[in-house]
């Protein structure tokens, strides 16, 4: 099993919206390197600062603090990626062979 931090989830979905640390350093009202002191887990997030960053996300405080469910999404997330990737191919092979067929008539 995976072993999901706190500090990894927040850069994930930091990553996740395109956002740099100093966006969210500004919307923290905190320094850059303050920040980055959070995603590398050189320091623990506070209870306010924790309630802080889950409505920045849209996210639950008590998901941020799961581990079992953070990694169950991240699971989800990866096969989501590979559903969309087979789907995409699927839809070429479906043009080529159209495509074949109207040679064909």
């Amino acid at each position: 099993m995976y072993d999901i931090t706190i500090s990894q989830k927040i850069r994930a979905l930091r990553k996740k919206r395109h956002w740099s640390q100093k966006h969210m350093a500004e919307l923290l009202g905190i320094s850059v390197p303050a920040y980055s002191k959070i995603e590398c887990a050189f320091t623990e997030v506070s209870v306010s600062r924790l309630k802080l960053l889950a409505g920045i996300f849209e996210v639950k405080a008590s998901w941020l603090l799961d581990e079992e469910e953070a990694v169950v999404n991240q699971e989800n997330e990866v096969l989501k990626e590979k559903l969309n990737a087979c789907t995409a191919k699927v839809m070429v092979l479906q043009r080529k062979l159209l495509e074949r067929f109207e040679q064909k008539i």
